[in-house]
């Protein structure tokens, strides 16, 4: 079917899809997408120009050093804001606000949005490196509330005076507050923040330091903060904790209720090993663990999981290779029947062996690799040719496991490799899959059922063994029919 062709119901939801990823024209400081969609034919402009939803992206994105002694070009950036804004009608509206102007430019900025878009249309705002401050007060009316406004993200920027306008007018329909850099004290949050704070099942907090984080009502049950100084942590069900910390912070609370848990654990100042109190996890479902120092989850108490992943942040692959290492050999390491594992760096052949023997009973294994070579054969070698069985138990043991081969893979159904480096096009799609293939053909009999390799740039490359058996079929049948051909002809 040709594109021109499209039903304009479903040509509408394209054109939705495409404005809401769009590029960035640098003259007007406007989303481009939206302008080239239009300039395509009638048909298209008519449907772009006439659509609120296509134009509920506004982005406000001027500064100062752009417009300093040149005022037609700030007059046409201007223009070519409102009459972004006058085409989103009584739309609902998402707004991103980057703005660093003089106090009388920023009025006039202010003024043009309040009068095509008031606050009580605003669905979500995100502040970027802004000050508020210095010239809202002057230019917000007394009456404009934030009736609709569902989230709130603030990055790098002060808007103590703008935050209680938000605090005092937003309704039920609030949900999620993000506030990761901006330096708030506690105390503000108490006051300018309680009526935020009381709406939001999801929170990101910024820094605190050595104070505690404020109260947070039982419903705020998405919370990713900096430290786990909370005075009551029994409602929280997702964690993730941004800044390294030490598992004995852990110990202070009652986590009934944590499902999912990301954190980065401090290697502490001795070397002598750790005998911290057990951190109780009761309903803990997934795990992440970054900056490669995994000997604390030693002393952490779990169910089964569902997913552990393995990060190595900052620290070298060597040193994340020996600290898992040595975490899996000790003999209280308890999360062997985990479902799903992701190792998010690159694995010595002898730890990688390791890892497939202890979770023996894992469903998918995800492996990040380096460099193409070297992550080929490792995972041939390791997976396929069971070479390294004789080095496994350390990093360098040699720990005999013979007898053991049977195990690897056993319920292993899909292998992920994650690769560091991006894919090098099309021209190797043939070469992956192959690679690929020689896998399922290595592991016959064993329940691997598909193969996935990703790479930074979000290419993807998978294959089934149902599809490469479908594939091999048809190859067969294709071969049959051309030599029955052949043999005709002659």
């Amino acid at each position: 079917m040709n594109i021109s062709n499209l039903p304009t119901e479903l040509l509408l939801q394209i054109l939705k899809e495409a404005a809401r990823n769009p590029g960035w024209d640098e003259a007007t400081h406007s989303p481009a997408g939206r302008r080239v969609l239009s300039a395509v034919c009638f048909r298209w402009r008519d449907i772009v120009l006439n659509t609120a939803e296509i134009w509920s992206l506004v982005r406000v994105h001027l500064e100062k050093t752009r417009y300093s002694g040149k005022e037609s070009t700030f007059e046409k950036a201007l223009a070519a804001l409102e009459l972004d804004l006058s085409r989103t009608r009584s739309q609902l509206l998402d707004v991103y606000w980057n703005s660093r102007l003089d106090l009388a430019h920023a009025k006039r900025v202010f003024q043009v949005v309040m009068e095509r878009a008031p606050f009580c249309r605003w669905r979500s705002l995100e502040i970027y490196n802004d000050s508020w401050d210095s010239y809202s007060l002057h230019a917000i009316r007394s009456e404009e509330r934030f009736y609709n406004l569902e989230s709130l993200r603030v990055r790098w920027c002060q808007v103590n005076g703008f935050l209680p306008l938000i605090n005092r007018t937003v309704s039920s329909n609030f949900r999620f507050f993000y506030d990761k850099d901006s330096i708030l004290a506690t105390k503000l949050y108490e006051s300018d923040m309680n009526n935020i704070i009381s709406r939001t099942t999801e929170l990101t907090l910024p820094d605190f330091g050595h104070n505690p984080i404020p109260p947070l009502p039982p419903h705020n049950t998405r919370l990713s903060v900096c430290s786990v100084n909370l005075r009551e942590a029994s409602h929280v069900q997702h964690l993730k904790v941004r800044s390294p910390l030490s598992i004995s912070q852990f110990v202070d609370h009652k986590w009934s209720s944590l499902v999912s848990l990301d954190v980065w654990f401090t290697k502490p100042r001795s070397s002598r090993p750790l005998q911290q109190q057990l951190v109780l996890l009761p309903r803990l479902q997934t795990l992440i663990v970054s900056g490669g120092y995994f000997e604390p989850i030693l002393n952490i108490s779990t169910p089964p999981l569902d997913r552990l992943r393995l990060e190595r942040g900052h620290e070298n692959v060597k040193g994340a290779n020996s600290s898992l290492s040595n975490t899996l050999s000790h003999p209280s390491f308890s999360l062997i029947s985990t479902k799903k594992l992701e190792i998010s760096f690159p694995l010595l052949p002898a730890v990688l062996t390791t890892v497939i023997i202890h979770f023996s009973s894992i469903g998918s294994l995800g492996l990040g690799l380096d460099n193409s070579y070297d992550g080929w054969e490792l995972v041939r070698h390791v997976i396929c040719e069971k070479r390294y069985l004789g080095e496994a138990g350390g990093a360098g043991g040699t720990t005999s496991v013979a007898g053991l081969e049977d195990i690897f893979l056993a319920q292993i159904e899909t292998l992920e490799l994650q690769m560091s480096w991006n894919n090098g096009g099309i021209a190797l799609k043939d070469t992956w899959k192959a690679y690929m293939a020689r896998i399922f053909d290595d592991t016959r009999g064993k329940q691997l059922a598909m193969i996935r390799c990703s790479w930074p740039n979000g290419a993807i490359r998978q294959l089934t063994r149902s599809d490469l058996e479908e594939s091999r079929m048809k190859d067969e049948t294709d071969g049959m029919k051309q030599e029955e051909e052949e043999a005709s002809a002659l």
